[in-house]
């Protein structure tokens, strides 16, 4: 995914968290100022938490962890007043959300909670009363609708344009060489022998003449096999491509020919032994089986790209001030 895909992304769920940027708090001060509009440190505080915990980190992060909370806390308060220049630029279209929509999503957060109090508790840690709350709702689905507008004004994309792309991206849609292979593993594990790793290579021996002497391979892997990922599958380790496989085991692999047993090969999980079933040659997926999947494609990939310059647009026309140091 895309920088501009996942600030998109964020962006977009952001909008319909539970908290507003215009909200005042019960507590005194603002993190920071958009347009004149305060954003409370309470509402700030909260959103922060929300963030950091969406990225799984503890409330008792460790000390060296730091420098990623000072960069969670930067995110959120770009991401907070993002969200209050789209709801100020939502509101000055003329935006109107019926009051039915409002109440909806209203009920959806209650009907989480078990009891009116607890509801009202969690209004009141974000900053909220029930009305203020309400009026959070209206803002954000508005602010929605407002980047639902841009994209949707993003032009269509021409068979012309799509094979302008197509041509430019074929890198990106060529299908890398790849190769399937069954291998039977015997990993290195203490014996109690002189030479361990000898002994084990020993243990191979056999198998290999068994499987070189047209026995199934894949029953030989079901019985001999200690991969137990791959055992029961008789070996098969799937296709995979250059660089998902150790360097000894991959270059063994993508040099057999189809049907061809391998030599023993060491690799700092054992000693196996590899057939190779199938081998695939790089393939670029014509235009042709692709071209309403890649229109769709660039035609969200330009919608994004009018949001991140919409929003690019509202923050140079912006006044902002952040109220409070981001570094702890």
């Amino acid at each position: 995914m895309t920088v501009g895909q996942l600030r998109l992304a964020w962006l977009s769920l952001l909008l319909m968290m539970s908290g507003g940027a215009w909200a005042q708090g019960h507590y005194p001060g603002s993190a920071a100022r958009v347009n004149g509009v305060d954003i409370s440190y309470q509402r700030f505080n909260g959103f922060y938490v929300e963030y950091r915990n969406s990225q799984g980190i503890a409330v008792g992060a460790r000390g060296d962890q730091l420098p990623l909370l000072t960069r969670l806390r930067q995110e959120a308060m770009d991401k907070i007043i993002e969200q209050e220049l789209v709801r100020q630029a939502a509101l000055e279209q003329g935006i109107e959300v019926g009051a039915e929509e409002v109440e909806t999503q209203v009920e959806e957060l209650r009907s989480v909670f078990d009891n009116p109090v607890s509801f009202a508790g969690r209004l009141e840690s974000e900053g909220f009363t029930e009305e203020s709350y309400r009026d959070h709702v209206q803002g954000m689905i508005a602010a929605t609708r407002y980047l639902d507008g841009i994209r949707a004004a993003t032009a269509e994309v021409s068979d012309a344009e799509l094979e302008t792309y197509y041509q430019e991206n074929k890198r990106r849609l060529t299908f890398p060489e790849q190769v399937r292979v069954r291998h039977i593993l015997l990993t290195w594990k203490p014996l109690g022998m002189r030479d361990d790793r000898a002994a084990i290579r020993e243990q191979m021996t056999p198998i290999l003449e068994r499987a070189r002497n047209g026995e199934d391979f894949a029953e030989l892997a079901r019985q001999h096999s200690e991969d137990y990922a791959t055992a029961r599958s008789g070996g098969d380790t799937g296709l995979f491509r250059r660089g998902q496989m150790v360097p000894a085991f991959e270059a063994v692999a993508f040099s057999l020919e189809p049907g061809e047993i391998s030599d023993p090969v060491e690799t700092p999980f054992g000693v196996h032994i590899l057939r190779l079933e199938e081998h695939l040659q790089p393939r670029l997926v014509p235009l042709d089986e692709v071209r309403e999947q890649l229109r769709e494609h660039v035609r969200v990939e330009r919608a994004e790209q009018a949001v991140d310059k919409e929003i690019a647009r509202l923050r140079e026309a912006a006044e902002i001030e952040v109220l409070i140091p981001l570094s702890r």
